[in-house]
């Protein structure tokens, strides 16, 4: 299964709301086997390094960057996704990041 994580401050609202979009893109385009999750920055070092995908709302630091890199984890601005304002360039991201996995 492939594992998405979304990252916030808190891990509460921004991040949830993120997940339930890209749940609910998930559900509407009948893609299966992604376990979405919410998470906060604090946590984030620590358990990144496990996720396939990062989204991201805020810009990553830079221990959070070398560990996508290091990990070969595709990382997604989600700002769009959060704001509704073109949000189908992250989920194009998105799909393609899933894409690679399965490559």
């Amino acid at each position: 299964m492939a594992k998405i994580i979304v990252a916030c401050g808190s891990g509460v609202a921004s991040s949830e709301l993120v997940v339930k979009h890209i749940s609910d893109f998930f559900e509407d385009h009948g893609i299966t086997g992604v376990d979405v999750e919410a998470t906060d920055f604090k946590k984030l070092p620590d358990i990144l390094a496990s996720y396939d995908i990062y989204v991201w709302i805020a810009r990553p630091s830079e221990q959070i960057q070398t560990i996508v890199d290091e990990n070969n984890i595709t990382s997604v601005n989600g700002l769009p996704i959060f704001t509704g304002q073109n949000p189908e360039v992250s989920y194009k991201e998105i799909i393609s990041g899933l894409k690679g996995l399965s490559a």
